[in-house]
């Protein structure tokens, strides 16, 4: 959250919202209070705090798969990640209030409100706190799509491999009958699909890491459950 002070131009009732938020936590007491200061990562100045990561992991906003499952360094890598290609990208595209609103209201209902309800408070946040995070999430989401819109080729051979390789063994270990190969030829080719684009991502963020001043704090990654 505190990275998002930084990175944002706040209106007079989120200042307020703020300090209240701040006070508090500068009262607090013992452990709670030192993991949320813990300064974990720094990119390009901009600092990455314990806090963030319990955030992306409690609402699942990182991009890929369920955050639950990775482990603390995975996570602050697709956070770096994230940060810059927003850096870069920040003033070339928009996220509107209606865009939060539904994205706000998807993750409400993909997670369930008493399962959303409990992470916000055991986080100390209202549902309009998670505002930053929700709008780096959409940006985000709307830079790769702009940039990786394209359709990229996957060969025939390559969904054969794919179809013995992984499809078959997949569902004899989940107990399943597997399908013909035409039947899930669409599917198969647009896991392919998804893939080669992710590994294009992968190749452009480290593209980006290689100008960008990252700083590591491991002593605080430890610390992240």
């Amino acid at each position: 959250m505190f990275n998002k002070i930084i990175r944002q131009k706040f209106s007079g009732a989120w200042k307020a919202a703020l300090l209240v938020w701040l006070l508090f936590m500068v009262m607090a007491q013992g452990r709670g209070q030192e993991l949320l200061n813990c300064l974990v990562a720094s990119v390009d100045n901009i600092p990455v705090t314990w806090f963030d990561l319990e955030v992306v992991k409690a609402f699942n906003l990182l991009p890929g798969a369920n955050n639950d499952s990775l482990a603390a360094e995975d996570r602050l890598e697709k956070y770096i990640d994230v940060l810059l290609v927003l850096r870069l990208t920040r003033e070339q595209l928009q996220v509107t209030q209606e865009e939060v609103r539904a994205e706000l209201e998807r993750l409400r209902q993909g997670l369930g409100e008493e399962v959303f309800d409990s992470r916000c408070r055991a986080l100390g946040l209202k549902p309009e706190d998670l505002t930053g995070y929700l709008q780096d999430k959409i940006l985000f989401e709307k830079v790769i799509g702009t940039r990786f819109n394209q359709r990229l080729y996957v060969s025939l051979k390559e969904i054969e491999d794919y179809y013995q390789k992984v499809y078959l063994p997949e569902q004899k270990a989940a107990g399943r009958t597997p399908a013909e190969l035409v039947t899930v030829l669409d599917e198969i080719e647009a896991r392919l699909q998804t893939r080669l684009r992710e590994q294009r991502v992968k190749e452009w963020t480290h593209e980006l890491r290689q100008r960008a001043e990252i700083a590591i704090f491991p002593e605080c990654l430890k610390k992240i459950r």
